[in-house]
C-alpha cells in the first residue's frame, strides 16, 4: 500500500510500482522484508500479538514490541534498527 502526500492510498503489487525518483528512497530494498512474519514473538513479553507495533532487529531478526522496550518507543525509527540485545553484545 502506498500513500501519497495528498493522503490518497493506492494498493498494488510491488511489481507494478515504478522505481522511485526520490533520492532518500533505496529502490534496491525488498518491501516484503518490512513485513513482520506471522507468529514472531516479542523477545520481552513473548506475545505474538500487535505485529504492527513490533520492531524487527536488523542484525538478529528478533521481534520487539515498541511498548515493551525501555524506554518505550512511540514512533517507528527510520533507517536500520538494532535491538538492545545486539547493542549490549556489541554487534
Amino acid at each position: 500500500m502506498l500513500e501519497g502526500r495528498d493522503g490518497v492510498v493506492w494498493k498494488d503489487h510491488v511489481r507494478n510500482c515504478a522505481p522511485c525518483h526520490l533520492p532518500n528512497v533505496d529502490g534496491t530494498m525488498d518491501p516484503s522484508l518490512a513485513i513482520v512474519r506471522a507468529g514472531l514473538r516479542c523477545m520481552l513479553c513473548g506475545s505474538t500479538d500487535q505485529a504492527a507495533h513490533m520492531l524487527v532487529c536488523d542484525r538478529c531478526s528478533r521481534g520487539w514490541h515498541m511498548s515493551c522496550l525501555t524506554p518505550p518507543i512511540d514512533v517507528v525509527p527510520t533507517g536500520r534498527w538494532v535491538c538492545p540485545r545486539c547493542t549490549s553484545e556489541g554487534r
